[in-house]
């Protein structure tokens, strides 16, 4: 019989039900918090949903104004011109995918670091096996939306970029929902009903892009920060 495993698993339960500080209630309670944290990547941070909102915000005025200035469609009055060259439409591709590439790897980033940070607080792994999980799933339907948003710029479709963006994002949003916090869960279905919206109504496609990567994330964040990251903080006072 091996006494040391047995001693081992003796300590682990007490440790999870012998705490005499606990009542019955928030044994339980700590049990499935406990449970929750091996099964669910739960470090995504209420910050990183407000820095990728603001990098929305910010590249979707610019996407706004480099549209305007090519004379293909103008927002502020509602129209589309139809006298723009091929220079002009291929000058604004280009300033779009540059605008996209910068804005994806400056989202990303400060995403990553805010969410390390609050693992780091928390005294978790922030890659663990859950981690690579859900990069693999989120990977799938993002890289296919990119696929197909590069043929609608080979094609001149780039009209359709921004509702597809919205749709394949929240595809992999809903992919990983079972996997983390279930907030993702909603912000995926409203970044998907904003792609849908936005493909019926292709004038305002960038607006519909805005509010989807840009006002949305925000107050994703927000509620995020208030929810799980006040909870974070107030765990560090105590230790």
């Amino acid at each position: 019989m091996d006494y040391k495993k047995i001693k081992n698993n003796f300590a682990f339960q007490s440790t999870l039900f012998m705490n005499e500080n606990l009542n019955p209630l928030e044994s339980i309670q700590e049990i499935k918090a406990y449970m929750q944290k091996s099964s669910r990547f739960l470090s995504l941070s209420g910050w990183s949903g407000i820095w990728v909102g603001t990098c929305g915000i910010i590249s979707g005025l610019l996407v706004i104004y480099f549209v305007n200035q090519s004379g293909t469609y103008d927002y502020t009055k509602g129209r589309t011109y139809r006298d723009y060259t091929d220079v002009s439409e291929r000058l604004l591709t280009l300033k779009l995918l540059i605008t996209a590439i910068t804005t994806f790897i400056i989202a990303i980033s400060g995403g990553f670091f805010f969410s390390m940070r609050k693992a780091k607080k928390e005294g978790i792994p922030f890659v663990n096996h859950i981690f690579r999980r859900m990069v693999v799933n989120f990977s799938i339907p993002l890289i296919t939306g990119g696929f197909i948003c590069l043929a609608l710029i080979k094609y001149d479709m780039i009209i359709l970029m921004a509702p597809c963006t919205l749709i394949f994002y929240g595809l992999s949003l809903l992919v990983i929902a079972r996997d983390t916090l279930d907030e993702v869960r909603k912000l995926a279905l409203f970044e998907i009903v904003l792609g849908i919206l936005a493909l019926f109504l292709l004038q305002y496609s960038v607006i519909f892009w805005v509010i989807g990567f840009g006002f949305l994330h925000i107050i994703y964040g927000i509620i995020m920060k208030n929810k799980y990251d006040t909870k974070t903080r107030e765990i560090g006072e105590r230790e």
